[in-house]
């Protein structure tokens, strides 16, 4: 059951870290400099839009399994 965590704990960790280096940074366009928004960050189904669902989770499966295990592992010992 742990190294089934374990497991499960390094792919959403690979994925969280693919997901958040895939991202664009705020700063790249003019507008975010100004402290405006880009248009194009409300567009539905757009690359940024899935990418940061997709961080948000690996974040929540990468915690939820990491806390799992600790748990499991806590009263395993």
């Amino acid at each position: 059951m742990i190294l089934a965590l374990q497991i499960i704990s390094a792919a959403t960790a690979l994925g969280l870290i693919v997901s958040v280096v895939l991202q664009t940074s705020k700063a790249e366009s003019f507008s975010a400099a100004m402290g405006g928004t880009d248009a194009s960050q409300f567009r539905k189904g757009t690359r940024e839009e899935l990418l940061a669902r997709l961080t948000k989770y690996f974040a929540i499966a990468w915690i939820a399994s990491v806390t799992i295990g600790a748990v499991i592992w806590y009263y395993a010992h």
